[in-house]
This record gives C-alpha cells, sequence and structure tokens, in this order.
C-alpha cells in the first residue's frame, strides 16, 4: 500500500471511532492487502489517538502466528463505561501481563518472564469500528485493532508461575447467568510463547514494550456479548473476579 493509502485508511478507522460511525467496510483503494499494511494502518491510528497504554496478542491455533494490536484504553476493576459508547459490548475473559521494566528489543523467554511485575485477571471489552466485524477480511479487522475496544485490569494473580494459565478456571456471567466458560483454554495455547511473540512485534515496530505497560494475552472463554444496562463478570472462581457494567 502507498502512504497515502494506508493515513486514508487510518482516517476513515479513526472518524469511525470518533463519531461512532460504523463503515461496512475499508474501500477496495485502502484496504489492506498484506499483513504488514495492516500493522502500518494500525501505526497510522496510534500516532493519533497517542500513548499505547497496553497491547493485545492472540492466535488462533497452539503453533500458529500470533497476531497483535495496541490497546489504548486500560481502567481498574469494577469499570463501568456508556452504553452509548457501545455496539458490540463484548466481552472476553482474559490473563494479562504487567511489564515491571522496559524491553527495547526483541528477548527471550527468561528475559521477559523477569520483567513482568505482575499476572493479572482481565476483561477485553471488544468493539468494532465496523458495522459486522465478522463481514470484513481478517486483514481489516487487524488493522482496526483486533477490535479492541478497551482493557479492564483485575485482580493480581499470586503465585501464577506454578498455574495452568492456558486452561483458568474461567466463565463469563453476564447479569447473573453464565454465557460461557473455559472448555478448551486459550486457542494460541501457551500465553507466554504469545507474550514473548509480542514482545518481539512490538520492539520491530518502533514501539517496544515499556514499564507499566500490560499485555493481555487472548480470550479463555470465546467472546460473549452484553447489552446496554448489564453487569459482565469474568469469573475465575478460586483466582477472583473482574466486573464491568455497561451503564444504561
Amino acid at each position: 500500500m502507498t502512504p497515502e493509502a494506508i493515513e486514508s485508511a487510518a482516517k476513515l478507522l479513526l472518524d469511525a471511532r470518533r463519531k461512532s460511525t460504523p463503515l461496512e467496510a475499508l474501500p477496495e483503494a485502502c484496504r489492506p492487502q498484506e499483513e504488514r499494511d495492516a500493522y502500518a494502518i494500525q501505526d497510522a491510528v496510534a500516532r493519533q489517538l497517542g500513548a499505547i497504554r497496553g497491547w493485545k496478542v492472540g492466535a488462533p491455533g497452539l503453533e500458529a502466528a500470533p497476531s497483535f494490536a495496541p490497546i489504548f484504553t486500560v481502567v481498574e476493576a469494577p469499570a463501568q463505561f456508556p452504553s452509548a459508547a457501545h455496539r458490540l459490548f463484548g466481552i472476553e475473559a482474559e490473563i494479562a501481563f504487567r511489564f515491571g521494566r522496559d524491553l527495547p528489543g526483541g528477548a527471550p523467554r527468561e528475559l521477559v518472564l523477569a520483567a513482568v511485575a505482575s499476572v493479572h485477571l482481565a476483561i477485553e471489552i471488544v468493539e468494532s469500528r465496523f458495522a459486522d466485524f465478522r463481514a470484513v477480511d481478517p486483514l481489516s479487522v487487524l488493522a482496526d485493532n483486533i477490535s479492541n475496544g478497551a482493557l479492564v485490569l483485575g485482580p493480581e494473580l499470586p503465585n501464577w508461575q506454578g498455574l495452568d494459565l492456558a486452561r483458568p478456571p474461567s466463565r463469563v456471567v453476564i447479569d447473573g447467568v453464565e454465557a460461557g466458560r473455559c472448555t478448551t483454554g486459550n486457542t494460541g495455547g501457551d500465553p507466554i510463547r504469545l507474550l514473548v511473540a509480542l514482545v518481539a512485534h512490538a520492539a520491530a515496530r518502533g514501539k517496544p514494550v515499556t514499564s507499566g505497560q500490560i499485555v493481555t494475552t487472548g480470550a479463555t472463554t470465546g467472546m460473549h456479548f452484553a447489552r446496554p444496562g448489564s453487569l459482565a463478570v469474568a469469573d475465575f472462581g478460586p483466582w477472583g473476579r473482574v466486573e464491568t457494567r455497561f451503564l444504561a
């Protein structure tokens, strides 16, 4: 893609975000054709949205290559969001890592783990700048920061090194009704594998992971949908819980 096409795509996504007016699709002239196009569009969007608070990473299979996107909104649980600012109300129960030191370059697994300051239970709120994110091509979804809306950071998970973070005892409960639970676990498998890949990706894009940033590593229960006025809970049983409410 040309620089002009990249900027055009970014402007459309930014306008959809700011005006809450979803796109049917990106026009063919500025639709990403390769993965590098999608990440270039992410970069152009990031230049307008400001500081990157964290990252998301996920993969469709145990050995599949991960995908990555920056996160611009991270709030502590319990959280509240105005319903008027959302359309999807997507809820995913996830495991997130907070870094305690900068990682200016790609780092091996041991150094990445040593830089982790804490591990947290989390909810990713899924929101798309497209009218139907399932109807657009995967590269456009990638360009749209993989449909991230916000990250709600829950309690710290002590003694996490001995826990199975790929298959946590998690479930999503919406308005008191269980919507789904962890059965097969994180589709990307080992969250540490995904974390290491994210650190390398961020450094390669010139946006290295820095102290205080959060990385969330994919849904453990699949995606489920709340509604205006809902109370959504990621319940991890003995590990704790994360709550977020959408104010009607």
